[in-house]
């Protein structure tokens, strides 16, 4: 009998932890033009909206990094979704030549 309930609060604690560590979905980087790109992160209840912030951001990095090029950032939005559970963050930034002209300290407005 105390197997069996021992059991039983084990696998209740194993889903409990993996039902609390909660979703994080980043979005593919989208081509919004020449050199600017989007980039959206999505945490249910359960994560932080700032790891959604964080997520972003590493994408577009990423995708910079991988055409050779510096992140320069633009534009930050974030909006509760899913019934005000999740929250929803989108990057847009440039790629950027380090030599380029528009390649300067962004001006970032709260």
């Amino acid at each position: 009998m105390y197997l069996k309930i021992h059991k039983s609060r084990i696998i209740t604690s194993i889903l409990a932890a993996i039902f609390m560590t909660g979703c994080l979905s980043t979005s593919q980087v989208l081509e919004m033009g020449r050199d600017t790109y989007s980039v959206t992160s999505t945490a249910d209840g359960y994560r932080l909206a700032s790891q959604a912030r964080e997520s972003a951001f590493q994408a577009g990095t990423e995708k910079c990094t991988s055409l050779g090029k510096r992140f320069m950032f633009i534009n930050e939005s974030s909006a509760r979704t899913r019934m005000g559970i999740d929250t929803t963050v989108t990057v847009t930034f440039r790629c950027l030549n380090e030599n380029d002209p528009e390649y300067v300290r962004p001006n970032v407005r709260q």
